[in-house]
C-alpha cells in the first residue's frame, strides 16, 4: 500500500522534466545575445560568437573573426552618441533546423528600433537573420551569421477617427502650392482625400479631426486653417499653402 501511494504520488507531481533539445538551447543561447547587445555588452557578445566567426552584412559586408565582428557592433550600434539602437525578434518567425557535426541553423526576422535623445522610440528597420551555431567547449556559439534583406518597416496605417464627419471634406479641398514638393491637388473621394502631385498620387483618410494619413505609406497631414503640414516618418518635412 505504502509503495502504490509513492508511486501515485510521484505520477501527481510529474515526473522529472527532459532536458531541453540542442534547437530550444540555441534559441536561449540567441535570445542571451540580443540582450547583451540591446545592452551594449561587449564581453557576453564575444561569449556568444566562436574565434573564427564570420557575418556577412549586406550593407557592411563581410566582417571575420570574434575580436573583429565585437569591436564593429560596439563602434556601430552601441558607438553613437545621444542614440541607442535596440532589437527585437519578430514573433513567431524563428526556426530552428539540426546540422551536420552538433551544428543548428536558426533564421528569422527582427526589427530595429531607434532613441534618440529627447525623441520617442521608433522602428527604423526589419531584416532577417540566417545564423550556423556551433557546440563547443559545453558552449553553443555563433560560428557563421549572415544579415541581410535590411529595409523600412512595413506601413502599419493609423485607426481611421470613426467619428470624423465626413461633411466636413471639403473644406481641405484645393490646391496647395509646397516649396519643396510643388503644386499638389486634393479633392474629395469616398470618405477620404485624394492627393495629387505629379506622378504621385496618394489615398488620404482621416485620424483626427484636422490629420488624414495615407493608406499605403507613412505621410500625414494636419490642416490648419489654408496651411497643411505634411509629415514623413513622424518629422515634419514641409508646409503647404492653399491657393486661392
Amino acid at each position: 500500500m505504502i509503495i502504490i501511494a509513492a508511486i501515485l504520488a510521484a505520477f501527481l507531481a510529474g515526473g522529472p522534466e527532459s532536458p531541453p533539445t540542442p534547437a530550444v538551447e540555441v534559441e536561449r543561447a540567441d535570445e542571451a545575445f540580443w540582450a547583451a547587445y540591446n545592452n551594449c555588452d561587449r564581453d557576453r557578445m564575444a561569449d556568444a560568437f566562436t574565434e573564427d566567426a564570420e557575418f556577412y552584412h549586406d550593407i557592411t559586408g563581410l566582417t571575420r573573426g570574434r575580436d573583429a565582428i565585437v569591436a564593429s557592433l560596439m563602434a556601430g550600434p552601441c558607438g553613437t552618441a545621444g542614440q541607442h539602437l535596440r532589437r527585437e525578434v519578430v514573433q513567431g518567425t524563428v526556426k530552428a533546423f539540426p546540422l551536420a557535426d552538433r551544428n543548428i541553423f536558426l533564421v528569422g526576422d527582427h526589427q530595429f528600433y531607434v532613441h534618440q535623445d529627447g525623441k520617442a522610440e521608433h522602428v527604423s528597420a526589419r531584416a532577417r537573420f540566417a545564423d550556423v551555431w556551433r557546440r563547443e567547449d559545453g558552449r553553443w556559439r555563433m560560428a557563421r551569421v549572415v544579415s541581410y534583406d535590411h529595409g523600412p518597416p512595413p506601413y502599419a496605417p493609423p485607426p481611421v477617427d470613426a467619428a470624423f464627419d465626413a461633411a466636413r471634406l471639403p473644406q481641405y479641398a484645393g490646391r496647395y502650392r509646397s516649396q519643396d514638393f510643388g503644386d499638389m491637388t486634393l479633392s474629395v473621394e469616398g470618405r477620404g482625400l485624394r492627393m495629387l502631385s505629379g506622378d504621385l498620387s496618394l489615398v488620404l483618410f482621416p485620424v483626427s479631426e484636422a490629420r488624414f494619413a495615407a493608406t499605403d505609406r507613412d505621410l500625414q497631414f494636419a490642416f490648419k486653417g489654408d496651411e497643411v503640414t505634411i509629415f514623413d516618418s513622424g518629422q515634419a518635412v514641409t508646409t503647404a499653402l492653399r491657393q486661392r
